[in-house]
């Protein structure tokens, strides 16, 4: 027993061996079905990796070398597995230890356990996204959390979600499944949350539109004569909405929040606080005139908007409303059927089909998309608030001094700042000035320097001439990339000045000569192109005559120039 062989691609092997460095074969693969996992699924006291490391505690186990190379397979480093495990486990292994050559090995094995990683992540950006945006414009709002997804006991969710499934599992196991994925991605929905937030703007938002219409016959249209039975049985029908489709209001309402804060030109705190009163009965107002549409088709002036808007949220919501039906009927029925025949449809799935594997890893993969659009498409970016906004530049700033790279999304971060509050920039530059003196031997930085002062040209015109100097060491490394950012800062400005001509001609006449680096000719040549359409009275015509003396000329504005 203390001598279990296991199959590897050279033969036979002691994992024990193995491990004590006895014989070699150490880093040596085995692999086995994914079966052999089940035994620890059901068992609290396993704790299983996505990559298919089983850890009893830290008593023992398979803690590391362990990884899923196929769908319903797993691969080990032999040493890791006679290292870590018994010899009562190394006998259970061996049950499912087969030979290399009958796996078919793909590169892109999809695992459906990274999609589900894969919506965690959204989900919590979209927590972050939701929880900025209710700071700023719901300040007074007294929860402890804000996260629009509650997902701080999801452990065992996930467990269940994760399990070992295949063509033997059955359509039980697939129903429960189901059931966690719902748990997991519907029954987490924050609907406290939302529910304060739409108490804090006017009454009734949480409504659907059919209550809205019950409830106005129970105020308006039932009689003081009337059973009181009746009137019960009226108002119990009148009920708040519920998870996902409270959910789906919430994304409408904050689309209809924020673009009335932009359409209203609201971008300062003490404007904000001004205006909160009139900016809530306009919501009100919009979603009222949705509901007279709905109910009773009345026109009105923003019907497309929010007709579209909300046609979006549907369709990009749609497989979680699925998963929601589904859920909802088998709890009241058992497994409904009906509603899983409309899963397979919009799976686009035959329903003959009895791997259920498939069903479940292409419902996963929708639903991802799903929740993927949330974060992505349905909660928009915060609306720009100034107050804010200075403390943004700080941040980022302080961001590109202390990063050794990934420069390019630092830049863009400051280039959205100058976009939304143009007044932004001179402190914005003054920074940047700052940091080159750091940064200037560094090649990442300088070559995303000169495409930040290039994008910044569409923004301060004339005045981004003058950072020229902070270009020119971007000649080292990216010589035509360089030049080329001359020719656009000479378009996005309505007049050149005679000191920036003088800086980048000599430049760009001995670039018209290299052959050597690709590109480096054209671009200089449609610099000179640039100063010609732009100045031609500042320059020497005959100059650029003995320039273009022999040379090829790409630009039919430079011949007419020198002839």
């Amino acid at each position: 027993m203390g001598d279990i062989k296991f199959i590897t691609k050279k033969g036979l092997k002691s994992a024990k061996k193995v491990a004590r460095h006895e014989i070699e074969g150490f880093l040596e693969t085995v692999y086995f079905e994914e079966e052999v996992l089940k035994r620890y699924e059901s068992n609290k006291d396993f704790k299983i990796g996505d990559d298919g490391t089983v850890l009893f505690g830290y008593r023992w186990g398979l803690f590391r070398g362990a990884y899923r190379v196929a769908k319903g397979y797993i691969a080990v480093n032999l040493g890791d597995l006679g290292e870590g495990f018994p010899n009562t486990e190394l006998k259970y292994w061996k049950q499912y230890n087969i030979d290399p050559k009958v796996i078919k090995v793909k590169e892109r094995y999809f695992d459906f356990r990274s999609e589900i990683k894969r919506m965690i992540h959204f989900m919590n950006y979209s927590n972050k996204r939701i929880k900025n945006y209710l700071e700023k414009f719901f300040p007074d709002i007294a929860l402890l959390s804000k996260d629009i997804f509650i997902l701080d006991d999801t452990e065992e969710v996930l467990n269940h979600i994760k399990k070992v499934i295949n063509s033997r599992t059955t359509i039980d196991e697939f129903q429960s499944r189901i059931i966690f994925l719902n748990i997991l991605l519907i029954e987490s929905i924050n609907v406290k949350l939302i529910n304060k937030v739409f108490e804090d703007v006017g009454d009734d938002l949480n409504l659907s539109y059919i209550s809205l219409g019950l409830k106005e016959i129970y105020d308006h249209f039932m009689k003081e004569d009337m059973p009181k039975e009746l009137k019960k049985i009226l108002k119990g029908t009148i009920t708040p909405l519920r998870s996902l489709e409270l959910l789906r209001k919430f994304l409408l309402f904050i689309r209809v929040h924020h673009d009335i804060i932009i359409s209203k030109k609201i971008n300062t705190l003490a404007n904000l606080n001004r205006r909160r009163k009139k900016l809530n009965q306009e919501i009100i107002k919009n979603f009222n005139l949705f509901y007279l549409h709905k109910t009773f088709k009345e026109d009105f002036p923003n019907r497309k908007y929010l007709l579209h808007s909300e046609l979006t949220i549907k369709n990009n919501t749609s497989f979680l409303k699925l998963l929601n039906n589904f859920r909802n009927s088998s709890s009241a029925h058992g497994f409904d059927y009906k509603e899983y025949k409309k899963i397979l449809k919009k799976l686009k799935i035959p329903e003959e089909e009895k791997d259920y594997s498939k069903i479940y890893e292409t419902l996963i993969s929708r639903v991802s998309y799903d929740i993927e659009h949330i974060y992505f498409n349905l909660i928009l970016p915060d609306p720009p608030l100034k107050d804010y906004y200075g403390k943004y530049v700080e941040e980022s700033l302080s961001e590109l001094e202390s990063s050794k790279k990934s420069f390019q999304s630092i830049f863009e971060e400051l280039l959205s700042y100058i976009q939304e509050f143009p007044e932004f920039s001179s402190k914005i530059v003054i920074g940047v000035e700052k940091i080159y003196q750091k940064k200037k031997s560094n090649r990442d930085f300088i070559i995303e320097l000169g495409s930040f002062i290039e994008n910044l040209s569409y923004e301060i015109k004339d005045k981004s001439q003058k950072l020229v100097d902070y270009l020119v060491p971007g000649l080292k490394y990216e010589k035509a990339l360089t030049i080329a950012h001359f020719a656009h800062i000479i378009k996005n400005s309505d007049k050149i000045n005679l000191s920036f001509i003088k800086k980048i001609l000599p430049i760009v006449f001995e670039g018209v000569k290299d052959k050597k680096i690709v590109n480096v000719s054209f671009c200089s040549e449609h610099v000179i192109f640039c100063l010609i359409e732009k100045c031609s009275e500042k320059l020497d015509k005959n100059k650029i005559q003995d320039l273009f003396k022999g040379e090829k000329i790409t630009f039919g504005e430079i011949k007419k120039y020198i002839q």
